[in-house]
């Protein structure tokens, strides 16, 4: 999609930009609104332009230092038609700017009530799959729970915005916490419900599934990890949950939890180990993506 980026500041810094877009290739409209911003005092530029300019854009933005002096917003029109500019704007391709890649992780992942409650019945929905080793209602589990996002956050943090470090451990520490503990909670009633063992439970495929580590499942969740960090890094959220599904974050953590319920240490263990090799998968595999994209398409984002 096209964007739309308005900046705030100095007439000066406005009249500047202006001189360097006016004639680009892939811009569509530039609008200058002299004295018109109050909050930061000074004028107002509004530049309209292709997906792919628009990062070229917030990376001019940063050579000029203008991130610091002034206000950035980023919008997307429906749509943003001119002749002059039709090839560049019907060849755009959909990969974030790297501020937009920051401002998705942190409406997804912080933990608000949402975020934890979603973590939590994603677990509870997970043991009782387990529990009657039953495969589509631990896929459910896997669609329900938000717990992608929050690692790359962590990833993203290390590449450019400090604050994301810790915010993103935050929320991978809550978020985990509060998935194992509601399957805890869970088990007992799954158990109950299903009419289902502890020993039933220790032998079931699924249980067992989860809570060894395979060179398969390996090598799944490393591919599992880039194509995540594609779908990060270009806001197709729609299909993220395909790599939750190829990955076995939430049973893993899910059996921690169930393991510790029902006092079973091979459920502890094998799942929490399972789990920390699903994590380095996702850093790794994603990580590299993010790592990529930004020496490639956000050469500035930390200067």
């Amino acid at each position: 999609m096209p964007r739309q980026i308005e900046f705030a500041g100095a007439p000066g810094e406005c009249l500047l930009l202006l001189e360097r877009l006016h004639d680009h290739p892939g811009v569509a409209r530039i609008t200058l609104h002299s004295g018109a911003s109050k909050v930061p005092e000074g004028d107002v530029l509004i530049v309209e332009a292709a997906n792919q300019v628009a990062g070229e854009i917030l990376n001019l933005f940063r050579e000029l230092n203008l991130l610091h002096s002034g206000a950035v917003s980023i919008s997307e029109p429906n749509a943003t038609i001119r002749a002059q500019a039709s090839q560049t704007i019907s060849e755009e391709g959909n990969d974030a700017i790297w501020e937009e890649t920051g401002a998705m992780m942190r409406q997804d992942t912080n933990p608000s009530f949402n975020f934890l409650a979603l973590m939590g019945l994603a677990g509870a929905v997970a043991a009782f799959g387990i529990v009657s080793d039953t495969v589509h209602i631990v896929v459910g589990a896997m669609l329900i729970a938000p717990g992608f996002e929050p690692l790359l956050r962590v990833v993203y943090g290390v590449l450019g915005d400090r604050h994301s470090v810790t915010a993103g451990l935050r929320a991978n520490t809550y978020g985990y916490l509060a998935l194992a503990a509601s399957a805890a909670v869970a088990t007992p009633f799954a158990l109950a419900l299903s009419g289902t063992t502890v020993d039933q439970l220790a032998a079931g495929h699924w249980a067992n599934y989860w809570s060894r580590i395979e060179a398969s499942g390996i090598a799944t969740s490393l591919v599992a990890g880039l194509a995540g960090g594609i779908i990060v890094s270009s806001r197709m959220k729609v299909l993220g949950t395909g790599v939750m599904v190829a990955l076995a974050l939430i049973p893993a953590m899910a059996l921690v939890g169930m393991g510790i319920a029902t006092g079973l240490p091979h459920l502890i263990f094998g799942g929490a180990s399972r789990w920390v090799v699903e994590v380095l998968c996702v850093v790794m595999g994603g990580g590299l993506i993010i790592l990529l994209k930004r020496k490639l398409l956000y050469r500035r984002a930390s200067d």
